[in-house]
């Protein structure tokens, strides 16, 4: 039986923690989330990822990942990517050599774009703010079980159109959970 990973989240806000927290648990059992000051943002998320990427590629003998979230904003998934890329080069650190390790999910406009549309959804963009939308709904959906509900393919092509860092999140969640079961 492969070791479990633990999983170290590094996020701007609470909303992305009681988000990520319940998917990650679900994959991982152990999350570990990283001191964030209130409202820190992605600047405080940036200025902390060389040091968890660091700490991450230090421990390659023990079980643990690391999962940065970090809104898209109006750079969206691709700008927030190279700023990532761009950050750990400077630290002398490759994403690609990290590979297994640690995951990039970029919401974009911003996280609560991906809960609206995992409650179902599905006149978003990732342009438009939702962040009031998402505050009015009082029976949302636990985060990890709409996660994981299986998608047809029409649905994976509308969400590959309308919301493509939702898949591209999916992918890098999906990658850090094989290259945990590698471990």
């Amino acid at each position: 039986m492969p070791r479990k990973l633990r999983c170290e989240l590094l996020c701007e806000d609470l909303a992305q923690e009681q988000f990520f927290r319940p998917i990650l648990e679900s994959l991982f059992g152990r999350v570990r989330v990283a001191p964030r000051r209130p409202n820190g943002g992605f600047t405080f998320v940036l200025a902390q990822v060389p040091k968890a990427a660091t700490y991450v590629h230090r421990h390659r003998q023990e079980a643990v990942g690391l999962l940065i979230a970090i809104d898209g904003d109006e750079s969206g998934l691709r700008g927030r990517m190279d700023k990532i890329r761009k950050i750990l080069e400077e630290n002398g650190l490759d994403l690609r050599a990290l590979e297994k390790r640690v995951a990039v999910c970029v919401p974009t406009r911003n996280i609560e774009t991906w809960e609206l549309w995992l409650q179902g959804r599905r006149d978003l963009d990732e342009r438009t703010d939702y962040r009031r939308e998402v505050k009015a709904i009082i029976d949302r959906k636990e985060p990890a079980a709409v996660w994981f509900a299986p998608l047809s393919e029409a649905q994976r092509e509308e969400e590959a159109v309308r919301l493509p860092s939702l898949v591209h999140g999916r992918k890098e969640i999906d990658r850090l959970k094989r290259g945990a079961e590698k471990l």
